[in-house]
């Protein structure tokens, strides 16, 4: 690389009494060549939550820059996966990557280490994740609430929950009340939606709170074992520190410690809750499919259509989800969609026909030309041959 190469460089505040910036730019000074743009992630984890590293990549799929220079490939990515996809994007793209520990080198041809170097670090964060966790069920053990976020109706104060003194509690209350009462899941979030009431992410100040409720969190609400006054702890884990999906703990190694905080609902109410949401989620069949489910989408909004056997058609999903406050009742029958479709394949059809009409035609055309070319030619040739033989005699 001469000098005037474009050059990213990456820096990682994780460490505030080292001067990462002397050291970047004294490599770069010595190299002389120029920085395209510093990308900066104080914040580690999945590739989601670094919003620098996605620009990066996208930037590197556009060959932006010539070179990624990180103080070490876990500055990068802590995960194999990751690590072996910024590798392979670089080499596709002709882009070097070079790590100030001296590790890694694509300039030099130093790439021997890559993959123990990605395996390695990925150990390294798997092991900081089981040490997080354990500090998490010791904390647990003593009957502390582990979480950042309280559930909802409760607020926390050194690591205890205590209910709050808003309408948070009575919308508990209410979504239980309503349950009991025959009312859907869904039903109770259309409503709560439609009168305004803040989401338990909006209360919670998550940042891109969405206004609207939906039915998962109102099961989410229904099933929560602390609202009966239960601290219960380690219901759901991580599958990986890779893989951030997560999954359900066994009744048996999960933490519960019975009566650690004011109850909002009951447990006879709550355990009737629970019986009846068995009852019903076992008496729903699963949904009908029809011919266009998940291929029609509101011209409004632009959310699916959903199929409604009592109308014979397709409503808008997020007017059936949360009313009309979300968008407007209209309604596409299937019956019309059947003929309007139908109707464009046989004018296609029509058209299709057409033009092989057309085209057999013009072959045609073009065949009989060539014919009667070589028949007048024939006559031609037959009439100067008499005329030649008359003349001889």
């Amino acid at each position: 690389m001469k000098n005037k190469g474009q050059y990213v460089k990456r820096i990682y505040a994780q460490d505030k009494n080292f001067d990462f910036n002397a050291m970047f730019y004294r490599y770069i000074e010595e190299k002389g060549w120029d920085i395209y743009e510093l990308y900066i992630d104080v914040q580690t984890g999945t590739t989601a939550k670094r919003e620098s590293l996605q620009r990066m990549i996208e930037d590197a799929e556009e060959k932006k820059f010539d070179v990624i220079l990180a103080k070490e490939l876990s500055r990068l990515a802590r995960n194999g996966e990751l690590s072996y996809k910024i590798k392979n994007l670089c080499e596709n793209k002709g882009i070097h990557i070079i790590t100030l520990d001296n590790a890694i080198n694509t300039l030099t041809g130093n790439t021997n280490m890559f993959v123990l170097y990605a395996w390695m670090y990925e150990q390294e964060s798997q092991h900081t994740s089981n040490r997080v966790k354990e500090t998490l069920r010791t904390r647990a053990k003593k009957g502390l609430f582990k979480g950042s976020i309280p559930p909802y109706g409760y607020y926390l104060k050194d690591g205890k929950l205590y209910i709050r003194n808003d309408h948070t509690p009575n919308v508990v209350r209410r979504i239980y009340n309503e349950y009991l009462n025959g009312c859907g899941r869904d039903s109770i979030a259309k409503r709560l939606f439609n009168e305004g009431v803040p989401t338990p992410a909006e209360v919670a100040g998550k940042k891109n709170a969405g206004d609207k409720w939906n039915e998962s969190t109102i099961k989410f609400i229904l099933t929560n074992p602390h609202y009966v006054g239960d601290l219960v702890l380690g219901r759901e884990t991580t599958v990986s520190v890779t893989n951030k999906k997560r999954k359900k703990v066994s009744r048996k190694d999960q933490i519960i410690h019975r009566n650690t905080h004011e109850a909002i609902i009951s447990r006879e109410v709550f355990n009737t809750v629970q019986e009846q949401l068995q009852l019903r989620s076992s008496k729903f069949p699963a949904p009908e499919k029809h011919l266009f489910t998940n291929i029609l989408y509101c011209a409004d909004c632009g959310k699916g259509m959903w199929y409604r056997k009592n109308r014979k058609g397709y409503i808008c999903g997020n007017y059936a989800r949360h009313g009309k406050k979300a968008c407007s009742s209209h309604i596409v029958k299937e019956e019309f969609l059947k003929e309007t479709i139908l109707t464009d394949i046989k004018k296609l059809e029509a058209e299709i026909n057409k033009e092989e009409y057309v085209k057999q035609l013009e072959a045609k055309n073009k065949k009989s030309k060539s014919w009667f070319s070589k028949k007048m030619n024939w006559k031609l040739l037959w009439k100067v041959n008499r005329s030649s033989k008359t003349s001889i005699n």
